[in-house]
């Protein structure tokens, strides 16, 4: 029953991240000089991808990043973490209590939240105005660390995907990282409390203006 009932709601939210996407998108190209050293980031982790002694570790590291993430956010739903491992392509996080709706969270947050991304916007936070820009650099090199990771850990052989199902994993996976990549790009133009809170206002907003105009259809279908 209750994964029946996440179908529509992971749609809906789908649906309102796709609606802040792309204004976010739009100032994105229209601003290029905001963004210019987390671009800087990204290059320079395609350029770090070169070297031999990255190579040799990246998979480990990725694994790392994997696990980490389903941590945290076993954390943030009052989990408690029994183990945790990370070798040369394996790993496990075991955990168990908290809140029950959070499974779906942990499970598959390695593929849509870019932790260690989200890490250096805190610490950007917390900087002077004149070394913000490289918070910005980090930002870029551990967006792309995500985005590499994402290619290469995403797939049907993920278990965390399969327990989930196929059709509702891909979907969440999708609809979060719209979201996330939203936050990302509206917390370098504003900051990453104040680009949270711009998101989630606008989200609410527009999910508002949704109910009343669905209200109004029925009401006029009655009349």
């Amino acid at each position: 029953m209750l994964r029946s009932l996440s179908y529509p709601l992971i749609i809906l939210f789908m649906a309102l991240g796709i609606m802040e996407f792309f204004p976010a998108v739009k100032w994105f190209f229209a601003h290029l000089d905001r963004y210019q050293y987390v671009g800087i980031g990204i290059a320079a982790y395609i350029a770090i991808s070169f070297i031999k002694m990255f190579n040799q570790n990246r998979e480990w590291m990725q694994t790392f990043s994997h696990e980490m993430t389903h941590t945290i956010v076993g954390l943030l739903f009052l989990r408690k973490i029994h183990s945790f491992s990370a070798g040369q392509g394996s790993g496990e996080m075991s955990h168990s209590g908290g809140l029950r709706f959070g499974d779906i969270f942990i499970s598959l947050a390695p593929y849509c939240l870019p932790i260690f991304t989200f890490a250096m916007f805190l610490f950007r936070e917390l900087s002077a105005a004149k070394s913000i820009y490289i918070f910005d650099i980090l930002i870029g090199l551990t967006l792309a660390f995500h985005i590499d990771c994402f290619r290469r850990q995403t797939g049907n052989h993920q278990t965390d995907i399969s327990k989930n199902g196929y059709t509702r994993s891909y979907m969440f996976i999708l609809a979060m990282l719209i979201c996330n990549l939203t936050i990302i790009l509206e917390s370098v133009r504003r900051g990453l409390f104040e680009g949270i809170k711009h998101i989630a206002i606008a989200y609410w907003d527009r999910l508002c203006d949704w109910c009343v105009a669905i209200f109004n259809l029925v009401i006029s279908i009655f009349q």
